[in-house]
């Protein structure tokens, strides 16, 4: 401040010399260019600037100051939460000595004697040098909370986050320290269920080892685990601990469908129907890389050549085939039910003829078409017996019998159809029935 404004000065002297060396000249030279006039100036610059110091040393300034808060006197056992730091101060007095003030030589004290636990809006004690006087200063007030401090031995809880290796599973992590105390306020400290450290999968160095962080949970279930940084009061040690994660083989359980087949035929005309197993699935465990790759469970094939009847059988539950990481549990046998049938064809017999069936003495029909399609289902055996295409093992019929109209549409009707066949397909179904014109 006192610099600045003697620079002031001197540009303002330096200004008033150079108006006047342009005034005078001294046989030919200017007369400020002379020792004789150069030591004169430096004599009056001196005089000028005692002269300064001497008088505008002693005029009254103003200046900011900002200083640190102590609290101070705070009762054994006790801890304090203020989170005003500072105070901002204006102070006044003689410019020569304002400017030698630092904020060292401000006391700034709040004091805690005789206080409770709670929160409080405090006075500032403020003292500046004799010499300067305080005229005001920012916060007028501060803010302290007074708490119990207590602190509080906790054990460590590994956490783990992302997903292991394929196949793999975490089979342990260990953590060193696996313990750490935290220290603040009784009841925030109480508050705090646990400690754990978050293991980041993905950051595992080669080893399986990481640097991890230590966070904390509240009592209150929505509440997130919290990093013990961001808490204000509460302070924990360490903040870190020394993971090692362990990684195994992932066994997994799986229930899948137990399946047999069959080689061979049985005896000609027969057909296997159905093929049952019981336990129809089983329990299997082991690497989940080879679990996942079963689908099924297949036993052995049983062997039907020649069977002429329905059987049921015992067979070990081992499949032909199953990866040697994976185990089957329960049952170590199933029971398998192999029911046989006849084996079924079918043929069709065309242009077989229709018989007119229940006409009136001397009343003559004619059908449309005269022959019909027929298809005969039945055992094989029995199917290859059949004649040619148009001798079929039944007779097809149309009933007209109480028919009153000239005309009409009957259905084609079936008798002495030979055992063990059925008729699956007429075709057509109906046919055309006309009495004939009596000549």
């Amino acid at each position: 401040m006192i610099e600045a404004y003697i620079i002031r000065k001197l540009r303002a002297v330096n200004e008033r010399l150079v108006t006047l060396s342009d005034k005078f000249d001294y046989k030919g030279e200017s007369v400020f260019q002379s020792k004789i006039f150069l030591v004169g100036v430096s004599i009056f610059i001196s005089v000028l600037l005692w002269a300064f110091v001497a008088l505008d040393g002693n005029s009254d300034a103003a200046r900011t100051v900002s200083a640190d808060i102590k609290y101070i006197n705070l009762p054994r056992g006790f801890s304090i939460y203020a989170p005003t730091r500072k105070v901002e101060l204006r102070i006044v007095g003689k410019i020569n000595m304002l400017s030698s003030v630092q904020a060292s030589d401000i006391v700034a004290e709040v004091d805690l004697a005789n206080l409770q636990a709670g929160k409080y809006n405090l006075p500032i004690r403020l003292e500046a040098p004799s010499f300067a006087r305080i005229r005001s200063w920012q916060p007028s007030v501060a803010e302290v909370e007074i708490y119990r401090h207590v602190e509080r031995t906790l054990t460590i809880t590994p956490k783990t986050e992302g997903t292991a290796p394929e196949g793999m599973v975490v089979s342990s992590v260990k953590l060193d320290p696996d313990s750490a105390v935290i220290s603040g306020p009784e009841n925030e400290v109480l508050a705090v269920q646990g400690l754990e450290a978050v293991v980041p999968l993905d950051k595992l160095d080669a080893d399986g080892k990481m640097r991890a962080q230590v966070v904390f949970k509240t009592a209150a279930e929505t509440s997130p685990a919290v990093p013990v940084q961001q808490s204000r009061r509460l302070s924990v040690s360490p903040t870190e601990t020394n993971a090692v994660v362990a990684f195994e083989n992932e066994i997994v359980g799986e229930r899948i469908p137990v399946k047999v087949s069959v080689v061979g035929q049985p005896q000609e005309g027969l057909q296997v129907e159905s093929i049952k197993v019981i336990p129809d699935s089983v329990s299997i465990r082991g690497r989940s890389t080879a679990v996942k790759k079963m689908q099924s469970l297949v036993l052995p094939p049983v062997d039907i050549s020649g069977l002429d009847q329905n059987i049921q059988l015992m067979i070990p539950m081992q499949p032909a085939e199953i990866d040697p990481d994976v185990e089957i549990t329960g049952t170590d046998r199933a029971r398998v039910e192999i029911r046989l049938s006849k084996k079924m064809g079918v043929k069709t017999f065309t242009n077989v003829p229709l018989i007119v069936e229940g006409a009136e003495p001397g009343k003559e029909w004619k059908v449309s078409p005269h022959s019909v399609s027929v298809t005969i289902e039945g055992p094989q055996i029995a199917i290859d017996t059949l004649g040619g295409s148009s001798v079929a093992p039944c007779e097809l019929y149309i009933d007209v019998s109480n028919i009153v109209s000239k005309q009409m549409e009957l259905p084609v009707l079936v008798k002495n159809l030979k055992k063990d066949f059925q008729v699956v397909q007429i075709e057509p179904e109906q046919i055309l029935a006309t009495v004939v014109d009596e000549q």
